[in-house]
């Protein structure tokens, strides 16, 4: 038994209601396979399928056809058997801003369940029965209800048979080709057009009008309204590479209430200035009666205007040659909505230039175009519905408030101002002191320009002063002053400049343009020539005299070939103009010049007209620099696993890498052009970075380990001659460790990240051997040094001490045998009478006197000797070595011999192509 709550369940909760339409619902139960008729009625007569399951569906009607239509199944169940239960019962859609759909219904139908009957049964709502009115064929009788409907004066429906119940509802279809119908390309174009849309009518045997170049024909039903629509956008769609093609706009508008008569282009209340070609406008109410096959397009987000007959614009489904699919961005309404060309300095409708929020702004140091890059799609959307919530809630004086926060919407607000940036009186005095022959091309260089001059005596700066300052209604006074003083300046082109800006809050365009180009006569530099002259271009654009404000801008660009504002002005015009798709290649160019352009094509409020389109032609190099980018995300995690690899956490080198690669992740999954554009400019530079960085450290590794082999190598030659070897053992383990690392060190691949990262781990533990070990060596060589100087401080004393006892022995007794020959006889005297004490007193002045020579002698000849061991004990060791590798060179030859005459006498096969025997030599070796 079919449950209504089982299909609300599967409805989404729309919380945030974009749009609503009253009308009536269908709960539709049915036995088996439903019938194929009951859904093809419906949807002729404009019904929606809003959820459905295996026996039971929701259906939704904007208009009283519904009861038309089920007239006609009443009549086809008098003839065919239709086991189906309907109940009409009043209701509302719902659509959420992501346009998804729901229906609200009173609360006490959502609790019915219904026994299918045999044959169909059509019950109405009392409710609903009052909306249906008098209907010619169509009855209504009391019956008895079905078990598990809610009670209410429910209402069975019954329909004459005789009555072809045809539905009222109709359209109107009109088109209109862009351009000046004086221009050959029109000519051309539009006859081929028109002659293609004419097969169609021809086809679908369409009467139509043809007046003033548009072409009216009628629609009378919405079978016909599908097939129309679909085989128009399948010709622009193809039409499209042909070289006679010509842009077209097209709108649907309901019949009701308008005549089939040449007025009615001016009748359907529509500015056909501001429609986009190729994309036909309807109501949301009758894009949504189209059914499955077409893609609806918001125009731009709007909460004041958020109704079921709003515009909104159509193409062909999934597949079809118009839906290539385009960056999802709606900008707010309240941006777009109002009257006139829209104000001269931010292009914004809602307000004139005497009111503009620029006029208060100062200009911003920090590189705004290129700090968006943080802000994703759906962040840039949410911000606009921000800023169509408070502008909505407070009108002008929203800006401010808007432009105060550092939410979202101020840094939106503020970047959509500073896409006039060269048009606004903030950027005045700039112009005026600028020394520069180029133009600066952001805010942040205007702002941080060094080629600046200092303002002269001009009563221009006060008069600046005071524009910026001026309420609306001081401008008056403001500008006789003005003009009083150009009366005595008249020379000065400053004070024309600041008369068209007051002219242009005044209201005064033509005074304007004619002040700016007096001030281009005036100026003394092309800078500001070429300013006036992009003013001038500005007027006749806010006129929407666009050919004519174009042919200005390419005159700036003749003076000043590489400014982006000129040239963006110039595609700005074309876009005004209706040809968004013939100016695609020159966007893409700009685009490809400065990437930064490319969220101002996203967020202007002024390309309105051609958003769609422009959104349409940057999807693909979106879509592009979004593959690129994950494409490239994969690459950051490997550098992130290679930086991981080859550096510890705590190294200072790895953790900015490890910090850029981080920042680099996250702007891969940041939806937006920049990033996914820094992205892939990056990742190589960082990659390059690292490698770079590796080989550095390679080579610092290299020198490290070369640095600690020599200082080993020192301690080692220090410590090789030393007496005690007992006293080593703690020296020698830490030695061999530090040696077991450095020999490590240099058989090792420090290419290899393995080892790399293992030698940068033992830098810490080696330097702190070291430093042990050469503490230690100090008291080892004082030691050492200690025990040599005593040896040889004992040798020489020993020595000395021995030749001068020998010589006493020898020359006190031949004093005391032949003094008196060579008249020592009083020494003769003097050692008979004291032999011994004269005896002792030589003994002890020849130690004195041999240990003063020893230590002398020892003193001098300490070094030398000192150094002569140690060098020796080297020669030694040096000599060991080469033995040692002499003798594994000559067994190494001999086994060689021994394989060489085996293989010779056939006892060992020869290796095999590709083998070697190198591993077993190294292996030796």
């Amino acid at each position: 038994m079919p449950l209504i709550s089982d299909l609300f369940q599967r409805l989404p909760s729309v919380k945030d209601v974009h749009m609503s339409s009253a009308g009536l619902a269908l709960w539709i139960c049915w036995e088996g396979d439903l019938d194929t008729a009951v859904p093809q009625t419906l949807q002729d007569y404009g019904g929606l399928s809003v959820v459905s399951d295996r026996d039971q569906s929701l259906w939704f009607f904007f208009s009283a056809d519904v009861f038309l239509a089920l007239a006609r199944l009443a009549v086809w169940a008098q003839f065919n058997s239709l086991p189906v239960s309907i109940q009409v019962i009043p209701g509302r859609l719902l659509l959420s801003v992501r346009r998804e759909m729901s229906l609200n219904i009173d609360s006490g139908l959502t609790r019915q369940e219904i026994l299918v009957p045999q044959s169909l049964q059509i019950w109405v709502h009392p409710k609903a029965r009052e909306a249906a009115g008098l209907q010619p064929g169509i009855s209504y009788s009391k019956g008895t209800q079905l078990k598990g409907m809610a009670v209410q004066e429910w209402e069975h429906l019954e329909a004459d048979a005789r009555l072809p119940y045809t539905s009222a509802q109709g359209w109107y279809a009109l088109m209109r080709p862009l351009g000046n119908p004086l221009d050959k390309r029109f000519q051309a174009g539009w006859r081929f057009m028109s002659s293609k849309i004419e097969e169609i009518q021809q086809r679908l045997k369409l009467k139509y009008i043809l007046h003033d170049n548009f072409i009216m024909l009628p629609l009378e039903n919405l079978r016909l309204l599908r097939t129309w629509m679909r085989d128009v956008l399948t010709f622009i769609g193809e039409a499209k590479s042909q070289p006679d093609y010509w842009p077209c706009v097209c709108v649907v508008v309901d019949r009701k209430g308008l005549n089939f008569n040449n007025e009615l282009p001016q009748k359907v209340g529509i500015n056909w200035n501001n429609l986009m070609p190729d994309f036909p406008y309807m109501s949301y109410r009758n894009a949504f009666l189209l059914g499955e096959g077409f893609q609806i397009t918001d125009l731009h987000f709007s909460s004041t205007h958020s109704s079921m007959d709003s515009w909104c614009t159509v193409a062909l489904g999934e597949g079809g040659p118009l839906t290539d699919g385009a960056i999802p961005v709606l900008v707010a309404g309240q941006l777009v909505f109002g009257d006139g060309g829209g104000c001269f300095y931010c292009g914004a409708r809602n307000h004139d230039a005497g009111s503009c929020p620029t006029r208060t702004m100062r200009l911003s140091g920090a590189e705004l175009w290129k700090d968006f890059s943080d802000m994703s799609i759906e962040g840039i959307n949410e911000a606009f519905r921000g800023i169509e919530k408070q502008l909505a809630e407070t009108g002008v004086p929203g800006y401010a408030k808007i432009l105060e926060e550092t939410s979202p919407e101020g840094r939106l607000m503020r970047m959509i101002f500073e896409i006039n940036l060269p048009l606004q009186t903030r950027i005045i005095e700039r112009v005026w002191l600028t020394t520069s022959r180029e133009f600066p091309s952001s805010a942040h260089d205007w702002a941080n320009g060094k080629d600046v001059a200092s303002r002269d005596d001009s009563p221009a700066w006060g008069f600046l002063e005071r524009l910026c300052k001026l309420h609306p209604a001081e401008l008056p006074p403001f500008e006789k002053d003005l003009r009083a003083s150009i009366q005595r300046n008249p020379r000065d082109h400053r004070l024309r400049a600041l008369l068209g800006f007051c002219c242009v809050e005044l209201g005064d365009l033509p005074k304007a343009q004619t002040a700016w180009k007096e001030a281009e006569s005036l100026a003394g530099s092309s800078l500001c020539q070429a300013w006036y002259l992009l003013l001038q271009g500005r007027i006749l654009e806010i006129q929407g005299r666009f050919s004519e404000a174009s042919e200005i801008y390419q005159n700036v660009l003749r003076l000043y070939p590489q400014w982006q504002e000129a040239e963006y002005r110039q595609v700005v015009c074309r876009v005004k103009m209706g040809f968004a798709e013939q100016i695609q290649p020159r966007i893409l160019h700009m685009i490809e010049q400065d990437p930064t352009i490319f969220n101002r094509f996203l967020i202007d409020p002024e390309l309105e007209r051609g958003h769609l389109l422009i959104l349409t032609a940057l999807h693909p190099h979106w879509l592009d620099s979004k593959r690129l980018a994950e494409e490239e995300k994969a690459q950051v995690e490997r550098l992130l696993t290679e930086v991981d690899n080859w550096f510890s956490q705590d190294h200072p080198t790895a953790h900015n890498l490890r910090r850029r690669l981080l920042e680099l992740s996250g702007q891969t999954a940041m939806d937006n052009y920049l990033a996914y554009l820094n992205v892939v400019r990056t990742r190589p530079l960082i990659e390059k970075d690292l490698t770079t960085q590796i080989q550095a450290e390679i080579e610092d590794l290299k020198a490290r380990f070369k640095n600690y082999l020599g200082i080993l190598e020192t301690i080692r030659d220090e410590a090789a001659w030393f007496p005690f070897p007992k006293v080593l053992v703690e020296f020698n383990r830490d030695f061999n460790e530090c040696a077991g690392i450095i020999n490590w060190a240099f058989g090792s691949n420090f290419h290899e990240a393995e080892a790399f990262k293992r030698a940068q781990a033992y830098v810490p533990t080696i330097v702190d051997l070291l430093t042990k070990l050469e503490k230690r060596l100090r008291f080892l060589r004082v030691v050492r040094d200690s025990t040599l100087f005593v040896l040889i401080l004992a040798r020489t004393f020993f020595w000395v001490e021995v030749v001068g006892i020998v010589l006493c022995i020898i020359g006190v007794p031949s004093i005391a045998i032949f003094g008196d020959q060579f008249g020592l006889g009083w020494l003769k005297a003097i050692l008979r009478e004291n032999h011994w004490e004269l005896q002792k007193v030589l003994v002890i002045i020849l130690s004195v006197m041999s240990l003063g020579i020893a230590a002398l002698r020892t003193t001098l000849v300490f070094e030398k000797r000192r150094d002569a061991l140690v060098a020796n004990a080297k020669a030694q060791r040096e000599e060991m070595q080469r033995a040692r590798l002499e003798r594994i060179r000559e067994a190494v030859r001999m086994r060689e011999e021994e394989k060489a005459a085996k293989r010779k006498a056939g006892l060992l096969m020869p290796p095999s192509f590709g083998e070697t025997e190198t591993e077993t030599t190294d292996d030796e070796g």
